[in-house]
């Protein structure tokens, strides 16, 4: 069975964006490369990594503290719907842009988080195999990408800007598109809980493993999926949802508490498969 294993998620479209709770890591194939999702078009969009120290380079203790500090102003300063750029200056020369989002927004019931998504191509259903039922989600929307030069530009400014003030850091609000968000929907019944955690993107997701994590890969009404079973008795399961006509894909992960039978997760698993009528 599975351990839990820590991770590093990096966005192309966000850099590290605080979703922790949102990806729980599963499977590896061998060394530093371990399993992969692709899309209809046979695009990798999902892939799962062995951790280096060179992805994060020079990730002293410092830089850490001016990560959580930029998190916690970034939750202090935004609004719910809201990114923005903060540059955190160190001692010389030292200092980084990070990309923060707000807090996002809360849902207590299915029919206002579906009109919230309507069009998106998400199914947001009131209850799972009529078992579990919804109980609340969270929602956050990604800011639009930086190119390399616009991010670069952003960096010299707000460096400038932070290394002026007394604060030792400067921020910008950033363009904030609805057509990628990230979202964990909680369901229960019968004693047990099941986590619905999709991101909407058209990037592709990378997770850097602390350690190789086996899972097996299998088919389910012709999609690949990536099952893993964890050593306190939980399961999850990670697929792609192909949004018709788009260029979105839904990154779907689904993880229940043991006393979900494993062909009650693959029937869930398959309804979010089905094209929305939204």
């Amino acid at each position: 069975m599975n351990k839990r294993v820590k991770f590093i998620a990096k966005y192309k479209v966000s850099t590290l964006v605080a979703i922790g709770t949102l990806l729980i890591a599963s499977s590896a194939f061998a060394a530093t490369h371990l399993n992969t999702l692709s899309n209809s078009k046979g695009d990798i969009v999902y892939e799962q990594k062995k951790f280096e120290d060179s992805v994060i380079p020079g990730n002293t203790k410092e830089k850490q503290m001016r990560s959580l500090k930029a998190y916690g102003l970034g939750q202090d300063l935004l609004q719910p719907d809201q990114a923005a750029a903060f540059y955190m200056a160190g001692d010389n020369s030292e200092g980084e842009l990070h990309i923060v989002r707000g807090s996002g927004f809360g849902f207590s019931n299915a029919a206002s988080l579906r009109n919230e998504l309507k069009g998106a191509g998400a199914h947001i259903f009131d209850k799972l195999q009529d078992k579990y039922g919804f109980v609340g989600s969270s929602l956050r929307y990604n800011p639009n990408e930086l190119t390399d030069q616009e991010r670069a530009g952003l960096t010299d400014q707000l460096a400038k800007e932070a290394r002026d003030s007394q604060q030792e850091y400067a921020m910008k609000l950033l363009d904030v598109s609805k057509e990628s968000w990230s979202m964990m929907a909680t369901y229960k019944g019968e004693g047990q809980t099941i986590l619905v955690q999709p991101i909407r993107t058209n990037e592709k997701v990378t997770v850097h493993l602390s350690e190789e994590s086996p899972a097996d890969t299998i088919m389910v009404d012709g999609s690949e999926m990536l099952y893993s079973v964890y050593e306190d008795g939980s399961q999850g399961i990670r697929f792609i949802y192909n949004i018709p006509n788009s260029d979105f894909h839904i990154n779907y992960y689904i993880e229940a508490t043991k006393g979900v039978a494993k062909d009650d997760l693959l029937t869930i698993a398959k309804a979010y498969l089905q094209k929305s009528s939204d």
